[in-house]
């Protein structure tokens, strides 16, 4: 079996959805920031070389568990990653202006021309907006203006039985939100949420994705390492 499993993962391209972390990379206003310094290298006489990492738990690609906007919704180390690998629907909505709503007409739409968004579905909307992605000082146009997910067609993708969403934008509810309509649809139906993602342009409208996040005890959320199986073509 565990031969077989192999020549099926040969047989696809892995695909990078994740960026680099490093510092200066932009975060929510007020969120923890990344910052990595050496605890002990060949210079100084240690024999080795490793870092001391300081991060937000929300910093660059990264999974909202529920308890990020719920009180009492599970923390990351809680939730079941089973439900973090799958068949991946990548759903292009780069047309949308400055923060315009995905629709629920627009989902019906795709699916005509895509096939049936169905449950366990790992739903992905591509935004563009991880090519805005750049480090500090350069960073504002990746901070404003992304188009998100409004809350009728989160609760139409929540009754279709998907409960994961992701999208390349630095929020899944639009840039200038003050409800987060869809993340209180989400999380409070015990869903999660990975935002941030990057070249989502390079996905098919179906493939296996995978993201698993970190076991830390108590956290509203996890850095992720996204990554997407595309069958190979002759």
């Amino acid at each position: 079996m565990t031969d077989e499993l192999v020549a099926l993962l040969n047989q696809h391209r892995l695909i990078e959805l994740s960026h680099d972390y490093k510092e200066g990379m932009p975060v929510w206003p007020g969120d923890g920031r990344f910052f990595l310094s050496s605890a002990e290298t060949f210079a100084a006489g240690d024999g080795n070389y490793n870092c001391q990492l300081s991060l937000g738990d929300h910093c660059g690609t990264h999974i909202d568990a529920p308890a990020h906007f719920i009180p009492q919704g599970k923390s990351i180390d809680s939730v079941n990653v089973r439900r973090l690998t799958g068949r991946g629907r990548c759903l292009d909505m780069s047309h949308l202006p400055q923060n315009g709503l995905i629709t629920f007409g627009m989902i019906e739409d795709w699916e005509e021309s895509h096939g049936e968004i169905v449950a366990q579905d790992i739903v992905l909307f591509r935004t563009g907006y991880d090519k805005k992605w750049r480090c500090r000082p350069d960073h504002a146009e990746f901070m404003c203006g992304w188009p998100g997910l409004s809350a009728e067609a989160a609760h139409y993708l929540l009754e279709k039985g998907v409960s994961v969403f992701g999208t390349d934008a630095m929020s899944l509810d639009c840039a200038d939100s003050k409800e987060y309509p869809a993340h209180q649809a989400v999380l409070s139906a015990d869903g999660m949420i990975i935002e941030s993602l990057a070249r989502l342009y390079s996905l098919p409208s179906a493939f296996t994705f995978i993201a698993l996040p970190l076991r830390i005890k108590g956290a509203s959320a996890s850095p992720v390492r996204a990554v997407a199986l595309v069958k190979r073509t002759a």
